[in-house]
């Protein structure tokens, strides 16, 4: 049950998600790894060193348009991935709304975790849309879409805090959400597991 109830909340809106990885700059170099015959070091790839980056909002999710708000969706799980291994929320945060149980209940999942000293290793989600619809309301000003997905993810490790191991296998969960176009940007405001 406390193993259904992390990945749900990892998952919904984080998504599981769950280490954690700063932005303190390059990892040393160790010279006898990387020196060469000249007597010279090689500077470490970009790649070498950087852990996870933030996904960037994309200009297509800065539309109140259905191909925006189907932006916006990838965007949020992209975040959901980031989150999880990071144990940084606040883009997340951000991207979700107040009333959202299923954004706030991921997010609060991550933040303990990783509160307490843990971790999350892997757990990627890969998401498609199966189906969005704009979402009609009095108000013209109000932009709003209804969205069904799936979401796929990989295997996950669970790193505790008190040094506990928990291993999530991979699954598929389908998921209702709404979202609404409110202040220019698209926040999500239901994300619940069908």
């Amino acid at each position: 049950m406390r193993t259904t109830t992390i990945r749900a909340a990892v998952a919904a809106g984080v998504l599981l998600l769950a280490g954690a990885c700063t932005d303190d700059g390059p990892a040393p170099v160790d010279p006898t790894s990387s020196w060469s015959p000249t007597g010279t070091i090689d500077p470490p790839s970009p790649s070498s060193s950087a852990g996870p980056v933030e996904p960037t909002l994309p200009d297509a999710a800065r539309e109140a348009s259905e191909a925006g708000a189907r932006a916006f969706i990838e965007y949020y799980w992209e975040l959901v991935n980031y989150a999880q291994v990071t144990g940084d929320v606040k883009a997340l945060r951000k991207a979700s709304g107040k009333t959202c149980g299923g954004c706030t209940k991921g997010i609060a999942a991550v933040e303990d975790l990783y509160g307490a000293g843990g971790r999350a290793e892997g757990g990627e989600y890969k998401l498609t849309i199966t189906r969005i619809k704009p979402i009609e309301a009095a108000d013209r000003s109000l932009h709003g879409c209804k969205a069904r997905f799936e979401v796929r993810n990989a295997e996950q490790t669970i790193m505790h805090g008190d040094g506990r191991r928990e291993v999530m296998t991979a699954a598929t969960t389908n998921y209702l959400s709404y979202l609404i176009w409110l202040d220019g940007a698209w926040r999500m405001d239901v994300l619940e597991p069908q």
